[in-house]
């Protein structure tokens, strides 16, 4: 209320300023006009001139006044009547839009700026502004021929390509920030922005060499120690950790209180296995942090790491008797299961909330743990209950609780399971793929092929799909021409994973490709040395080309990698048929 009333003294103020100046002016002409005995139509016409100047100046500082007060609408109808007064005055027809713009009135503001600039082409400011209206309104290329116009108006200008090139980057179109940067470095060697941004691009581009040599520049025109490390991340992601290291101790050699250089180090370190470095480190920091906490977890990573349990568990409990930190509890409970100390495991996990961050894996230990202490109605129980809360709940719950009900031979319970989360996850590709996992496990392979065959059909490119069809074609000795296909696109997708060459090479053994087969096996074999189905169907090809002592090697090598009793028993009964073949 008193904001109103001074407002309304104002403009009576104001009022009272523009009447006294009417009339002091109007008697300051009359007596001009006498002296220099100008015509009275001239006078006249100054006049009315002067007045409009005043009427404008009026309305300015009302909406100047009233702009101060955040009273937008009325500061944007005072600054309208001012334009009406005098049209030509350019600040105020500048101010117009920007009210617009903080108003949320985007299309009004647009076509100020539009009527602005046909007037005004030369205005690259408000040239740039429409332009951030536009990449707002998602109109990119109309945005791009503003910068280019400034850019062509202002050739010496760089801030429009530099705008030009930060919303390509926007889009993900490297290659044209890429060019237009090089016009900004070509136009401004020193255009610190340019070498930065060039420096991220090939980054991004793997190009590390061109990377360093655009972040050297930049530092050499403006030092900062947030350059450096990006250069020592670079180090990093190239695999060049003392080069790293040196950088970040160069930065803490500076800056004795860079916490973010001395992890950095840390992490530098333990790339290196420089363990025994990383803790002198950190126990530095932790006397200088404003986060010791942080810091001391850390160290209990390490210890850890090394195996050293004992001491990693002091230091947590040390953490846990200052602050609740949920991170520290879970690594407890990890240690203390790794000790075989279960009961004291799950009481930590227990006190973990469900709006912390390691929630969602505490559920999951407390699962193995109570697998392992052979509780599984309890782990049943954990697990629906966190499904019973959607903002925790996710579709790994919902296959790990369907997995519990399998090994308790609760196939009914287990499939209602998948059943509830494909009806609240529909579209989840992995989660259909699990479920036609189970279906195949429980002997409905028909059900469990057209439930892979809807996932391809939704999802062509899932891999673990089509090996599961390719393979049980090949498996039944049918369709073997299609399941060739199928797995060469699985291996074309994931060419490291062992699982998919082995049936690469087991569609080779049905096709009769023994030379072909052998060669796919022998690399399942390099890419997951420790699967006894790869040796077995390795020692199978083998076998079926006369070669019997490499067979009988690799049958015995599945058979010690072997758990099952029944795998067992069939692999020593082909043992035993290749060394009476040998015997004869």
């Amino acid at each position: 209320m008193q904001e109103t009333r001074l407002l309304k003294t104002i403009r009576l103020f104001f009022l009272l300023c523009a009447f006294l100046l009417a009339t002091g002016c109007a008697e300051h002409r009359d007596t001009a006009a006498n002296q220099v005995d100008l015509s009275p139509d001239l006078v006249v016409e100054l006049q009315v001139e002067e007045a409009d100047l005043e009427c404008s100046y009026f309305y300015f500082l009302w909406g100047r006044y009233a702009e101060l007060t955040a009273q937008l609408n009325e500061a944007l109808e005072a600054y309208e009547k001012a334009l009406i007064c005098d049209p030509e005055t350019d600040y105020i027809a500048q101010k117009i839009p920007i009210l617009l713009l903080r108003l949320d009135r985007v299309d009004e503001a647009k076509e100020h700026l539009q009527a602005y600039l046909l007037k005004h082409p030369q205005e690259s400011g408000v040239r740039m502004l429409l332009a951030k209206i536009l990449i707002r309104q998602k109109s990119y290329d109309a945005a791009i021929e503003q910068y280019q116009i400034v850019h062509r108006q202002h050739p010496e200008e760089v801030r429009a390509l530099l705008l030009l090139s930060e919303l390509h980057l926007a889009r993900q179109q490297f290659d044209a920030a890429r060019e237009v940067l090089q016009q900004v470095v070509a136009i401004s060697e020193d255009a610190y922005p340019a070498h930065v941004l060039l420096a991220r691009i090939y980054v991004h581009e793997k190009q590390y060499e061109s990377a360093l040599q655009h972040y050297r520049k930049a530092l050499a025109i403006n030092w900062s120690s947030e350059l450096e490390l990006e250069i020592g991340e670079l180090y990093l992601q190239n695999k060049e950790y003392a080069k790293a290291e040196e950088v970040y101790r160069q930065i803490i050699d500076r800056e004795s209180d860079n916490e973010e250089a001395a992890i950095a180090l840390v992490h530098a370190y333990l790339l290196q296995e420089k363990e025994d470095d990383a803790l002198t480190t950190l126990n530095r920091l932790k006397i200088t942090s404003e986060n010791p906490e942080r810091v001391e977890l850390t160290i209990a990573k390490i210890y850890a790491r090394r195996q050293q349990y004992s001491k990693a568990a002091d230091i947590l409990r040390g953490i846990l008797l200052r602050e609740n930190l949920s991170q520290a509890r879970y690594l407890l409970a990890i240690i203390e299961f790794q000790l075989k100390e279960y009961e004291e495991a799950l009481l930590q996990l227990q006190q973990i909330p469900r709006n912390a961050e390691d929630y969602e894996k505490s559920v999951f230990l407390q699962v193995r743990l109570l697998r392992v202490l052979e509780r599984p109605d309890e782990a049943i129980n954990i697990l629906e209950e966190a499904l019973n809360d959607r903002e925790v709940s996710n579709v790994d719950m919902y296959v790990l609780l369907a997995t519990l009900y399998q090994m308790q031979g609760k196939e009914s319970l287990s499939e209602a399971t998948f059943n509830r989360a494909l009806s609240i996850y529909p579209d989840n590709d992995n989660l259909l793929y699990e479920f036609g996992l189970f279906l195949d496990q429980t002997g409905e392979q028909q059900r469990a092929m057209s439930v892979m065959q809807k996932l391809i059909t939704r999802q062509p490119e899932h891999a673990a799909a089509l090996n599961y069809i390719g393979y049980t074609w090949a498996d039944r000795k049918e369709h073997l021409d299609k399941a060739l296909e199928y797995i060469k696109r699985a291996v074309t997708l994931k060419p490291e994973n062992g699982y998919i060459r082995d049936s690469l090479g087991w569609v080779y053994y049905r096709l009769g490709d023994l030379e072909q087969a052998e060669r796919e096996l022998e690399e399942a074999i390099r890419l997951s040395p420790d699967d006894p189905a790869i040796y077995d169907h390795l020692g199978d090809v083998y076998l079926e080309s006369g070669q019997l002592q490499k067979a009988l090697q690799t049958y015995r090598k599945a058979l010690e990698l072997s758990i099952e009793e029944p795998d067992k028993a069939r692999i020593q009964e082909k043992i035993r048929i290749v060394e009476e073949q040998e015997s004869k």
